[in-house]
């Protein structure tokens, strides 16, 4: 059975790793590639490209060493070859600006759920934009 690809960029280890726990649990057919700062989620968009093997649904938090969820936002919704990729900001941030942000670009910014038992409701919802 073919797996969804999905690009994460967060680098926060704990975090991947609950998503992770939670993908598997609700058996959902995702596969996951972990980045941890924008830089290496573009150094993975380009070779994706060259393989015509682009992920389903990038998601970015905000906060990342080398380059942050807001420059690689810019970036991917600029590339001709990447613009039309779903993408979704999941972050602790609640700022507005950074809400604003992320609308200028019509991109989703959803906000960490504080607890593991809530993480599997927002995660559905960021799921849904996987095409």
């Amino acid at each position: 059975m073919l797996k969804h690809k999905i690009l994460w960029a967060d680098d926060d280890y704990e975090d991947l790793q609950m998503m992770r726990e939670v993908l598997e649990r609700k058996k959902r057919n995702f596969e996951i590639v972990e980045v941890h700062n924008g830089k290496e989620a573009l150094e993975y968009l380009k070779e994706a490209q060259e393989k015509s093997d682009l992920p389903c649904l990038i998601i970015l938090d905000i906060n990342m060493p080398v380059l942050d969820g807001k420059e690689t936002l810019s970036i991917i919704k600029n590339t001709e070859e990447y613009k039309e990729i779903p993408v979704v900001v999941f972050t602790t941030s609640e700022s507005e600006l950074d809400k604003l942000y992320c609308k200028k670009f019509d991109t989703e910014m959803v906000t960490k759920p504080p607890t593991f038992s809530t993480l599997g409701a927002a995660l559905d919802r960021i799921l849904m934009e996987c095409r």
